[in-house]
């Protein structure tokens, strides 16, 4: 039976965002961003409280997400996926460039970087508030290349990553110069679980 347009909006609210949990974020922000007043509303409810999942996400979508939902929903925001793949590339830059640092989302709990790679910019900001997310408690970096990260601002992320005081999942997944690695200057206090996805030359170095 065909469901016709009245009777599809007679549905409660409450009822949608049931039906929101089933489907991917970005897929529901494509098919009803702009229906009306009231898809509008859902959308930054269902935002606020669940994923933000930015992979195979098109440019100009995510443009206006993150004007139009993510500037709304920084405080509430629990989990963020980065990602800058051959299907998003240069995301991380698009991020920085629409005026957002991970310093930010000052609730965040999962915080997943995905194919990021490092350039000049990156070194100046992208990770420099890592220090800033208190309440992240799951930290992935997923097939990350971090070669043209400079020594300092590379020894500075693995100090930040080990003083944040509640994370107790850590999934390591990154390639960098052979003689940037640094034991952490502090031991950290909270961590729990740590992944080193691959025997890199250094997967040793962060158990001591």
């Amino acid at each position: 039976m065909k469901m016709n347009n009245t009777t599809f909006e007679s549905l409660s609210n409450e009822l949608f965002l049931d039906l929101f949990e089933l489907f991917n974020g970005i897929d529901l922000f494509r098919a009803f961003d702009n229906l009306n007043i009231r898809f509008n509303s859902l959308l930054f409810i269902y935002f606020r409280n669940n994923r933000i999942d930015l992979r195979s996400i098109l440019k100009k979508d995510f443009d206006i997400f993150c004007q139009k939902y993510l500037r709304l929903i920084l405080n509430h925001t629990i989990y963020l996926r980065i990602s800058d793949d051959e299907d998003t590339p240069f995301q991380y830059t698009n991020f920085l460039s629409a005026g957002f640092t991970l310093g930010q989302f000052n609730n965040l709990r999962s915080l997943t970087f995905n194919c990021v790679s490092s350039d000049r910019k990156m070194n100046q900001s992208f990770f420099s508030d890592l220090y800033r997310l208190n309440e992240i408690k799951n930290l992935k970096f997923v097939d990350c290349r971090l070669y043209n990260i400079n020594i300092e601002d590379f020894n500075n992320i693995i100090n930040q990553i080990w003083n944040l005081s509640k994370l107790t999942h850590l999934y390591w997944d990154c390639r960098f110069e052979s003689n940037f690695f640094s034991i952490p200057t502090n031991v950290s206090k909270s961590l729990q679980y740590l992944t080193v996805c691959k025997p890199y030359w250094y997967s040793s170095k962060f158990v001591y």
